[in-house]
């Protein structure tokens, strides 16, 4: 393997986890994480089961977050990477915090409506909703881990991506930029 590509592997490894971390937590708050029983009230409205957006409002805006940290990773350079990491360390050790703990998207049940049989069941937690929340806060976690490790290492975007504005131009008299149209060149495209 050449040494460009094994300098590269890292970055697209943190590119690639935080892309699937942002889809895992997306996902994550449109999958069920409690399973209501039909006839079950919520503040004295029947209640379906419940997703994760229907409990809380974190998933989606972390996983913009792990998405808008793909475009620091590749812009950034050296300590910004460093800062970048140490930031998304924190971030998904919030997830899984809030990801595991239950208490955080318990929801207070007023009872049984009329009509329907309280033998029914109980409300239960699901697996999936979480555990695919868990699994985006250990992307996350993994990125920022590599990224303040390797980060100041890692190619970072060349010139060739720097604004046309950042480059020299030579300088021309005007008198050369008129000669040069009358000899039929576009002066313009000179180097």
């Amino acid at each position: 393997m050449s040494e460009s590509a094994a300098a590269k592997r890292p970055l697209w490894i943190v590119v690639v986890a935080l892309l699937l971390a942002s889809v895992a937590l997306w996902g994550a708050s449109g999958l069920t994480w409690i399973d209501v029983p039909r006839g079950l009230t919520v503040d004295g409205r029947l209640s379906e089961d419940l997703s994760g957006s229907d409990l809380m409002t974190w998933p989606v805006p972390l996983a913009l977050l792990a998405l808008a940290s793909v475009a620091g990773v590749l812009g950034g350079r050296g300590v910004v990477r460093r800062i970048l990491g140490v930031l998304l360390v924190v971030v998904g050790a919030v997830i899984l915090y809030l990801a595991l703990n239950g208490d955080a998207y318990d929801v207070a049940w007023s009872g049984w409506a009329p009509g329907y049989d309280d033998t029914a069941g109980v409300p239960e937690h699901t697996f999936w909703g979480p555990a695919v929340a868990v699994a985006g806060g250990v992307l996350v976690l993994l990125a920022g881990a590599l990224l303040t490790w390797r980060g100041h290492r890692m190619p970072r975007m060349g010139a060739k991506y720097s604004a046309p504005g950042g480059r020299r131009a030579e300088k021309h008299t005007e008198t050369d930029l008129w000669d040069a149209l009358s000899d039929g060149e576009d002066p313009t495209t000179r180097s």
